[in-house]
């Protein structure tokens, strides 16, 4: 969801635009814009082909976005590493010998670990593998920044939300169960996240390529509000008017469950002149009706 709809955001703005991903990723995300980009098919984890596209393209600006999926846990804490620590290894060596390109890396409100309105000088704590393995990716990120003079900036991004998610994610799972008529299964629902709509990131993640933000900078990302997950279905369902119900406790809790995370955003503020301009309530209205619209095709990015 994230790196397509910045690619449309780039492509609107005029940007030439080079997409690199694995030859199995489906496209579907990209179809309104496939004629206008280039892509490359590169796994983050071969760094000769990683170099060798590097080399080929010469980009002024690189966003690595790669990353392993938060759910389901069976993803081994192997593959966490191999893919997001790995991986902007393999960025940063292809890129340390080319000055003044500016790496903007998507980071995690898992490398916290728990806890609410969070700055970004809180210690790292992570209880996941993919929080611990975005954390091993930030620490990367600076110090290349640190030894080599690099321009790396890290949005430690919290929890987005809106079109081309995908359909096992909370909200377009909400969406999609009411749509059918279905009861929203939960596990315990007291867990608090910080929502905020994906048009926000993407600017967020456009500023970071303008503005003179320093060297090995790590910016929170977020609405700046926790809101606890049965909260969230809730009002889901009471835009959609549909005459189901939220089902807390149906679902097993997770053994590695973040009860609370939350962000703060004062520095992204100060540094990228960001705040999130949609208001939850207006973000999920818009989710829902693109989903409503697309309901098959948000089905099939399970796949």
């Amino acid at each position: 969801m994230v790196g397509s709809s910045l690619a449309v955001r780039l492509v609107q703005d005029g940007c030439r635009v080079w997409v690199l991903s694995r030859q199995e990723t489906s496209r579907d995300r990209l179809k309104t814009i496939e004629e206008q980009i280039h892509f490359r098919a590169v796994d983050i984890r071969d760094a000769l082909s990683l170099s060798a596209a590097i080399d080929e393209i010469r980009p002024e600006v690189v966003y690595h976005l790669a990353s392993t999926p938060f759910n389901p846990p069976t993803v081994s804490g192997v593959t966490h590493m191999q893919v997001i620590a790995m991986g902007t290894v393999n960025i940063l060596e292809a890129l340390r010998d080319r000055p003044g390109i500016r790496i903007i890396s998507t980071g995690s409100a898992a490398e916290y670990g728990s806890g609410a309105r969070i700055r970004e000088d809180q210690p790292l704590a992570p209880r996941t593998a993919l929080g611990a393995a975005k954390a091993a990716s930030t620490l990367l990120m600076q110090t290349y920044a640190a030894l080599h003079r690099m321009e790396t900036v890290v949005l430690r991004v919290f929890t987005p939300f809106g079109p081309w998610e995908k359909a096992e994610r909370l909200v377009p799972h909400t969406i999609l169960s009411a749509l059918n008529g279905q009861d929203v299964s939960l596990s315990d629902g007291r867990q608090e996240r910080d929502f905020f709509y994906i048009d926000d990131l993407v600017e967020a993640l456009r500023l970071a390529a303008i503005k003179p933000v320093p060297p090995g900078s790590v910016i929170n990302i977020c609405s700046g509000r926790g809101i606890p997950v049965l909260e969230l279905v809730e009002l889901i369902l009471r835009l959609m008017k549909k005459n189901v119900r939220a089902i807390p406790g149906a679902l097993p809790t997770r053994p590695d469950e973040i009860w609370e995370c939350s962000g703060d955003n004062s520095a992204a503020h100060r540094l990228l002149g960001w705040v999130p301009r949609t208001r939850l309530e207006e973000g999920l209205s818009k989710t829902i009706e693109w989903v409503t619209l697309h309901q098959d095709e948000v089905s099939g990015l399970n796949r």
